[in-house]
C-alpha cells in the first residue's frame, strides 16, 4: 500500500510505551500493525512487479501486428477526445484487458505457477479476466473511496489519493484488478482509469438503455462487446491534469484549417508544433507561417509557397517566419526526431491487382505441382520460395507474368506491343483482355472486352473455396466484374452497375476490393436508401471505415430531407471524421476517375476525394 499523504513512521523500541496511548508496551500493543503494513508493502512490491514485468515483456513480437491493426482502428475514435498520451493507455488496457485478454490470462497463471506465498497466488489468480466499471463515487473517507458500478450496482472499494483524485459523484471507468487482501470487494486501480465530472444523466440513460436492451447476459459481457463506444460516451467531462492555454488550441486548429484548405497533410507537423507552443508565455504572430516554412524545409509537407507567400498570406515579416521555423526545427530535432514512428494504418484501393499480387501468384507457381506432404513440409516450402521470383513453363505463364509487370506501370507507359504479345501468347488471358480494356477509348469496345474477360476468368474460377479471394487464381475473375462496375459506373449506368458489385459481393462477401462503396454509392443515386442503409449496416465495423460511412449516412439523410436538423447533425459528424470532404462537398470541385492503384490513410485528402468520388453522383445528378 503506498504511503498515505503525511504519513510518518518514527522510531521505537519493543518495549517502549506504544505511542498510540493505549498505556501498553509497544511489542504487545502495535508492533503488529507495523509487521502487517510491512508485509503488505513487501506484497505490493510484489505485485506491482508482476505488472510491470508484462507491460515490459508486451507486446511481444507476434502481438505487435494485431496491436498495431487494434490501434489503428481506434486511435482516431480516442485521440481526440483523450489526448494521445490517455488514448494510449486506454488502447492498451483494452487491447490486453479484453481483446486479446488471453494474452495477460496465460501471463498471470504462469506467475500464478511459480509465486511460492499463498497470499501473492490468490491475488494473482483473481486478476484473470481484469474488471470493467463505470463506478459512480459514493463516499471518501481516510483516503478510502466507496463507488458503485452503474450497471450491476455493486459497491466496491478503491484507494484514492493525489495522483489519482476523485470527488463524490464523479465516473472512474476502467480495468480494476481484485484485491482480496482487504476485502471481497476491494479493487486496485489502474494508471488508465479515467475520471469523468459533472455526466450528462442522458449520457448513464443512454448507457442503462444500451444494456437493458442488449441480449448481453451480464454487464461484464456487455462492457467487453461496448468498450470504446463506452469511452466516446464518456469522454465529455473529462478531468484534465492542466488546461492547455485557449489560444495555443486556436492556433493549432488554424493550422490544421489551413492544411485542409490546401490539401495538405502531416500528424508529424501538428504533433510537433502543439508540443513546442504550448509551454510559451504566448503563441508568437508568425507561429502559423513559421510552421508552415518549418514543414516545406523538413520535407513533411509538400507545398510549394515562397517565404514571401507566406509573408503576405498571413500578414508577418519573413524574418520573423524564419526565426519561428528555425526555432521549431531545433525543437524537431531534440524532442521529436529520435522518436520512433509508428506504422501509419492504410488500405490499398484500385482497379488493378493488389501490390502483393505477382509475388502471391509466384509463390503459388512454385507451389502448384510440389509434393506436399505436412503442415510443417508447406510451411518450409512457403519460406524458401517466398522471395524467389517465378521463372514461367508455358506461353500462358509467360503472358501472366507480363501482365502483372505492365500492371506495375503507369496506364501512360504501358507499351501496347507488350499488350498484344500478351494476346498472342495467351488468347484467353483474363488480364489480356483487361488490359487491352484500359487502354480502350470507345464505350461499347471497352465494354465487350470486359464481358470477355469475365467470360474467359469464369472459366477458371474456383467457387468451391471458403474465400474466394484468398485463391490467387480466383482473382482475375473477380477483378473483372469489379471493373466492368467500375466502368458502369463512371458513365452512370447504376442499375447496371450495382448488379455488377452485388454479384461481386455475393461471390466475395468479405469485399476485399471495395465493391460495397461503389454499390451504396450507386444504390443512393437510385434512391434506394433502404437498401443503402442495410448494406452499410452489414459492413460497418464500429472501429474502421468511419469517414466513408459517416458521409454516406450524411448523404441519405440529405436525399430525404435536406433541411432537417438530422441532416445538420450528420454532417457536422462526417466532417469531424474527414474535414478535408467538406471543400468538396460545397465547392462541387471536379470528380478524379475510380483510381487504378492508390494507398488511403484515414482522415487524409487522398480518402477526402475518393469519398467525394462516391458521393459527387448523387449531388450532381442534376
Amino acid at each position: 500500500m503506498t504511503r498515505l499523504h503525511g504519513e510518518t513512521h518514527e522510531s521505537i523500541g519493543r518495549n517502549d510505551p506504544c505511542h498510540c496511548g493505549s498505556g501498553k508496551k509497544f511489542k504487545k500493543c502495535c508492533e503488529k500493525n507495523v509487521a502487517q503494513e510491512q508485509l503488505m508493502q513487501e506484497q505490493n512490491t510484489a505485485l506491482q512487479k508482476v505488472l510491470q514485468a508484462f507491460f515490459k515483456n508486451h507486446p511481444r513480437p507476434s502481438e505487435q501486428k494485431e496491436l498495431l491493426a487494434w490501434k489503428d482502428k481506434t486511435e482516431n475514435l480516442l485521440v481526440p477526445l483523450y489526448g494521445e498520451e490517455k488514448s494510449g493507455g486506454i488502447i492498451g488496457d483494452t487491447f490486453f484487458f479484453s481483446e486479446h485478454v488471453d494474452v495477460w490470462n496465460d501471463f498471470i497463471k504462469q506467475q500464478v505457477a511459480r509465486e511460492e506465498r499463498t497470499q501473492i497466488q490468490r491475488v494473482l489468480s483473481s486478476w484473470i479476466d481484469p474488471v470493467f466499471l463505470i463506478g459512480e463515487i459514493l463516499s471518501i473517507t481516510n483516503y478510502r473511496a466507496e463507488m458503485r458500478d452503474l450497471l450491476s450496482e455493486k459497491v466496491y472499494e478503491i484507494d484514492v489519493n493525489e495522483s489519482f483524485p476523485v470527488d463524490n459523484g464523479n465516473l472512474a471507468l476502467g480495468f480494476y484488478l481484485p484485491d482480496a487482501r482487504m476485502n471481497d470487494r476491494f479493487l486496485m486501480t489502474l494508471n488508465s482509469i479515467t475520471v469523468t465530472v459533472e455526466t450528462k444523466t442522458e449520457t448513464i440513460g443512454k448507457l442503462k438503455d444500451m444494456y437493458s436492451t442488449s441480449e448481453t447476459t451480464s454487464s461484464q459481457e456487455f462492457y467487453r462487446r461496448n468498450l470504446i463506444p463506452i469511452y466516446q460516451m464518456f469522454s465529455s467531462g473529462i478531468r484534465s491534469r492542466h488546461e492547455v492555454p485557449e489560444d495555443v488550441l486556436e492556433t493549432v486548429r488554424s493550422l490544421e484549417l489551413f492544411m485542409i484548405e490546401h490539401d495538405l497533410k502531416s500528424d508529424e507537423l501538428i504533433e510537433t508544433f502543439f508540443h513546442h507552443i504550448e509551454p510559451l508565455p504566448s503563441v508568437p504572430e508568425a507561429a502559423i507561417a513559421g510552421a508552415i516554412q518549418f514543414s516545406i524545409e523538413q520535407n513533411l509537407l509538400q507545398f510549394g509557397w515562397s517565404l514571401q507567400q507566406l509573408a503576405e498570406q498571413f500578414e508577418v515579416e519573413q524574418e520573423a517566419i524564419q526565426d519561428f521555423a528555425d526555432t521549431l526545427r531545433i525543437f524537431y530535432d531534440e524532442v521529436i526526431a529520435g522518436q520512433e514512428k509508428e506504422a501509419a494504418y492504410a488500405f490499398e484501393v484500385g482497379t488493378n491487382p493488389k501490390t502483393n499480387e505477382l509475388q502471391n501468384w509466384q509463390l503459388f507457381m512454385h507451389l502448384k505441382n510440389a509434393a506436399i506432404t505436412s503442415e510443417s513440409a508447406l510451411k518450409r516450402q512457403m519460406e524458401y520460395y517466398h522471395a524467389k521470383p517465378y521463372e514461367p513453363k508455358s506461353d500462358a505463364e509467360k503472358a501472366q507474368l507480363t501482365a502483372y509487370e505492365l500492371y506495375a506501370m503507369n496506364r501512360d507507359d504501358r507499351d501496347s506491343d507488350r499488350i498484344k504479345a500478351i494476346q498472342q501468347l495467351a488468347p484467353q488471358l483474363t488480364d489480356g483482355f483487361l488490359l487491352s480494356a484500359e487502354a480502350e477509348t470507345d464505350f461499347m469496345e471497352k465494354e465487350a472486352l470486359l464481358k470477355e474477360a469475365i467470360r474467359h476468368g469464369q472459366a477458371y474460377y474456383e467457387k468451391e473455396m471458403d474465400i474466394p479471394w484468398l485463391y490467387i487464381a480466383n482473382r482475375p475473375y473477380l477483378r473483372a466484374i469489379f471493373l466492368l462496375g467500375v466502368h458502369y459506373w463512371a458513365q452512370r449506368e447504376h442499375q447496371q452497375a450495382f448488379a455488377e458489385f452485388q454479384k461481386l459481393l455475393q461471390l466475395n462477401p468479405g469485399d476485399h476490393q471495395g465493391a460495397r462503396y461503389l454499390a451504396i454509392s450507386s444504390l443512393i443515386v437510385l434512391g434506394k436508401f433502404e437498401e443503402a442503409e442495410s448494406l452499410i449496416a452489414h459492413y460497418e465495423d464500429a472501429y474502421a471505415d468511419n469517414a466513408f460511412y459517416s458521409w454516406f449516412k450524411w448523404l441519405i439523410q440529405r436525399e430525404q430531407d435536406l433541411h432537417s436538423r438530422a441532416t445538420q447533425e450528420l454532417y457536422e459528424e462526417a466532417v469531424e471524421q474527414n474535414p478535408y470532404v467538406k471543400k468538396y462537398v460545397e465547392r462541387r470541385l471536379d470528380v478524379l476517375p475510380y483510381p487504378l492503384s492508390a494507398i488511403i490513410t484515414p482522415r487524409s485528402p487522398e480518402e477526402a476525394r475518393l469519398i467525394w468520388s462516391f458521393l459527387a453522383p448523387a449531388l450532381m445528378k442534376n
